[in-house]
């Protein structure tokens, strides 16, 4: 995007482009402490992080994760 910019009205764009991708990444990787089972179910389910990455945590935390994740899948299927 930045080396498409012709003229100085055009930064606009890319700060509103930015602006959005950044507060998308804000929401999805919410790393406060009462959130953190549902972005690992997120990204249980995006396939971005596996099982064998959260094996430590305890049982309670992991079923949480498994639950959100085929939640998740199972609203994406509908």
């Amino acid at each position: 995007m930045v080396s498409q910019i012709k003229q100085s009205s055009d930064l606009w764009d890319l700060e509103h482009y930015l602006t959005q991708r950044r507060k998308e990444i804000d929401r999805k990787y919410d790393y406060r402490y009462s959130q953190l089972t549902l972005v690992f179910g997120k990204l249980l389910r995006e396939r971005r992080l596996g099982e064998e990455e959260v094996c430590g945590l305890r049982q309670d935390k992991l079923e949480s994760i498994r639950f959100y994740a085929r939640f998740l899948a199972e609203s994406d299927a509908a």
